[in-house]
């Protein structure tokens, strides 16, 4: 019995028996061509930040709004995809996904100005949290009476994991060969595929619709205008001074925001973030981790290529390769630190991947003229061992004091705070060194890095790393004095890893 493809009745279950392998296998390619194009932009933009403020002839501070943007959406929405899909019917809202992210794509590489390109990556941030937040509930609706079901999950994310770890010299190609527009005009022929074959070969979902999910707009609004606030009052901080009275009002609306937030999240019944998980101190201290690393993880992305284009003189493919060390680092140690984590326990080697992650940020606050590639290859390397020593130690750590109940709950906010992470580490990394190089030197604030003289951007980014260091070693020191035998847990933790 074929699927009927095209028909919007409830699919029934069948074997693979009664399946074609173009039935079982495009829709999965539908979905990889959608978490390819997400995954890209993730990280090509970044590349090609440089090369998007000296096109528009702008100032850090207004060009970081095209990464800023994008996260805003994604962070405050990525909680609430699966709601909406299970309100709304997830294939017609990844379907929604791929087309919104594949138009504004095209509206991104058109763009006439800088603001234009801010506005096209609130619309593209729209159409990529359908994609990341649907897709894979989408596959285990597809895939989940299966026996290929594990395969297809790890199909995925190894398209993810590979994709990531490529996006890098991807972005500095594309950059090279046919300037900043090739990173999102990329995405039309991936995306066009996507559409037409998610279209013809996914049938409708399989979960049914529930009307008693709510959506949580007034906590959605709030938490976006918390994290705009803040990224304004950065930027404002980056062109003026942060004594200045705007970028202190913004700070202080920031906070209330964040007050309101909280007060209201615990008086609804189905909000974004359950705020009773925080009553347990270690759960707290470990997401408060996450959202610390990836701080530093956004502001290394962020400033690197600055670095290495404008001071070093590299070439932006050479920047988008070596670029890669650090995720290809991490591929490598991930799987090692997993191991690891069963034989000495998570306890053990969460201080042990902090500390890498410290001594890299020390590696790059020696950073000068005089860096070689081998130099770069190497601190990178150690950035990205100690990320991967942390991160599943620190999940599995995570997981094992969650509820039962709460397993699910909590894997999104790991997620969520990396994402957190990333989208305050963007203007606060950004800040940082904008206000750390004018310190050094007597010009405008509004002076674009690219004509800054090269001693005041080494004196930003030694002092930059060398705070972020320093932040790493106070979270290093916060873990250690909570340490629990919560961390020579019986569980498996293999299970446990989000």
């Amino acid at each position: 019995m074929a699927i009927p493809l095209n028909s919007e009745l409830v699919p029934q279950k069948f074997s693979d028996s009664e399946r074609s392998p173009s039935q079982i296998w495009l829709p999965l390619l539908s979905i990889a061509l959608g978490l390819i194009m997400f995954t890209l932009d993730s990280s090509t933009v970044n590349i090609a930040l440089p090369t998007i403020t000296k096109a528009f002839n702008t100032h850090l501070a207004v060009s970081q709004w095209v990464i800023i943007s994008y996260l805003i959406v994604v962070t405050t929405l990525i909680f609430s995809a699966a709601r909406l899909g299970n309100m709304l019917g997830r294939r017609k809202l990844f379907q929604t996904g791929l087309i919104l992210f594949t138009i504004s794509s095209l509206l991104c590489g058109l763009a006439p100005g800088i603001i234009w390109l801010i506005g096209f990556r609130v619309l593209q941030g729209c159409g990529a949290v359908l994609i990341v937040g649907l897709g894979m509930a989408i596959i285990t609706d597809l895939f989940a009476h299966s026996p290929q079901y594990g395969l297809a999950l790890n199909l995925a994310v190894m398209t993810l994991s590979v994709t990531s770890v490529l996006s890098p010299a991807i972005g500095g190609l594309l950059v090279t060969l046919g300037d900043w527009r090739a990173i999102f005009l990329i995405n039309l022929p991936i995306g066009i595929i996507a559409i037409l074959l998610f279209a013809w070969c996914v049938p409708p979902s399989q979960n049914s619709r529930s009307p008693q999910e709510n959506f949580d707009t007034l906590g959605t609004i709030l938490l976006a205008l918390v994290m705009l606030n803040f990224a304004l009052a950065m930027s404002e901080g980056q062109k003026q001074g942060l004594n200045i009275a705007i970028a202190l009002v913004l700070l202080i609306t920031t906070i209330i925001g964040l007050i309101v937030f909280v007060l209201l999240q615990s008086r609804i019944r189905q909000p974004i973030i359950d705020l009773s998980l925080f009553r347990n101190h270690i759960l707290s201290i470990k997401l408060l981790t996450m959202v610390v690393v990836y701080i530093v993880m956004a502001a290394r992305l962020l400033i690197y290529p600055f670095f290495l284009e404008l001071v070093l003189q590299y070439p932006t493919n050479q920047v988008g390769m070596l670029m890669i060390t650090l995720p290809i680092s991490n591929a490598i140690i991930a799987p090692i630190s997993r191991r690891l984590v069963d034989k000495f326990g998570s306890g053990r080697l969460i201080p042990i991947g902090l500390m890498l992650l410290a001594f890299g940020c020390m590696l790059a606050s020696t950073f000068s003229t005089q860096l070689t590639p081998l130099g770069y290859v190497l601190t990178d390397i150690f950035m990205g061992a100690g990320l991967a020593m942390w991160r599943s130690p620190n999940n599995v750590a995570t997981m094992r004091i969650t509820p039962q109940n709460k397993i699910g709950v909590v894997s999104g906010l790991l997620n969520e705070s990396s994402l957190l992470g990333q989208t305050l580490g963007i203007p606060f990394g950004s800040a940082l060194f904008i206000t750390l190089a004018l310190s050094n030197i007597n010009l405008p604030r509004t002076t674009p890095l690219a004509s800054m003289p090269l001693p005041p951007l080494v004196f930003a980014m030694h002092r930059t790393f060398l705070i972020l260091a320093i932040f790493l070693g106070i979270m290093l020191v916060v873990n250690l004095l909570f340490q629990t035998t919560h961390n020579s847990s019986n569980k498996n933790p293999e299970a446990l890893i989000s």
